[in-house]
């Protein structure tokens, strides 16, 4: 089906060739959303807004693409993002995402909703990995998991929030990947996120954020990292890109605890559009799912690959010599795209 090395292909490549060769059902659940997609659609699209400004006068040359997090220090600001519905794609798929993953040296947010044990995610992998819980699964559940991610040496644990209704793909509630039965929501409570930091030494994450107000009340409930996220455009239609919801989520928390980015990311160039916005990391979720559908863990770390060469030449040709040193400083806002 390909008709160049995978080393030289694109996501869009690895978009097309994973829609040829995923089951039906997979490719209708990756390429889904609630109702109209309209936030599915918004997410990418509000990347299209800003514009780099090029810079060519510089020693630049081979710019350094590390931050730290957690602990840990990361050759590349982009996170696979807990996704619980691999095992669509293919028997081994969330293996080939963990080794993928691995491959690139890239943290990977582990979902409660997977098939594979935490122990089975850890194995003898080295990349860091961050525990991310459904409290709908009930505390005892959530509680096993965390604790045992501590135990295995995870970087931090957290909770997914925004589910107070399960996501829809379409006009229907699929059932879950992980049991076969129907989604239920789950009242969203800062309580939760008070009861992990008493149950673990590790950072807290909170992912599922859109807006200032519960920004602030997922840090004054502990919180050590908030992720912006509308859950891929799975659970609210007409709701604002990820994107749009940075800067506010950024000014509210943003000098108390790391900011983190999910949805919509589909280049290296979005990753430094949303770290010039203030966001420390990216997470990405469909682009590996791409990669794992197309070539496996090949994929998964070729879409890695991908990212780091585009960041590369962002950096380069905006005279950046640290993705962690980005500002907004080299984004121009397309007042001419949104008039035209």
């Amino acid at each position: 089906m390909a008709d160049k090395p995978l080393e030289q292909m694109g996501l869009r490549d690895l978009r097309g060739i994973m829609r040829q060769q995923a089951p039906v059902e997979a490719w209708k659940h990756f390429n889904g959303a609630a109702e109209t997609k309209s936030t599915f659609h918004r997410n990418p699209r509000a990347f299209q807004q800003y514009l780099f400004r090029q810079k060519i006068f510089h020693d630049v040359s081979e710019p350094d693409l590390s931050i730290e997090l957690f602990g840990k220090t990361l050759p590349i600001p982009a996170i696979t993002a807990p996704v619980g519905s691999f095992s669509l794609i293919a028997e081994h798929a969330e293996e080939e995402v963990a080794d993928g993953t691995d491959r690139a040296g890239a943290m990977m947010l582990v979902s409660q909703a997977s098939h594979l044990s935490l122990r089975e995610w850890r194995g003898t992998r080295s990349a860091p990995l961050v525990f991310m819980a459904y409290m709908n699964r009930g505390k005892p559940e959530v509680e096993e998991y965390a604790k045992t991610a501590e135990d295995l040496g995870f970087a931090a644990v957290g909770i997914t929030m925004d589910t107070v209704k399960p996501v829809k793909i379409g006009d229907e509630v699929p059932l879950s990947t992980k049991d076969g039965k129907p989604r239920k929501g789950h009242k969203s409570t800062p309580k939760d996120i008070e009861w992990m930091k008493q149950l673990v030494k590790l950072p807290v994450v909170v992912k599922g954020i859109m807006g200032a107000d519960d920004a602030r009340v997922a840090v004054d409930s502990g919180a050590d990292a908030v992720i912006v996220s509308n859950h891929g455009g799975r659970i609210l239609d007409f709701n604002r890109s990820a994107l749009e919801a940075l800067p506010e989520v950024v000014d509210a928390v943003g000098a108390k605890v790391p900011v983190l980015l999910d949805s919509g990311i589909r280049s290296g160039g979005d990753i430094v559009k949303a770290m010039a916005l203030g966001a420390k990391a990216v997470l990405t979720g469909r682009p590996v799912a791409w990669g794992v559908g197309a070539f496996g863990a090949r994929g998964v770390a070729r879409v890695y690959d991908i990212f780091a060469e585009e960041m590369q030449r962002v950096l380069v040709m905006t005279g950046v010599a640290r993705a962690r040193d980005v500002t907004k400083n080299i984004l121009i806002r397309d007042d001419w795209g949104r008039k035209s």
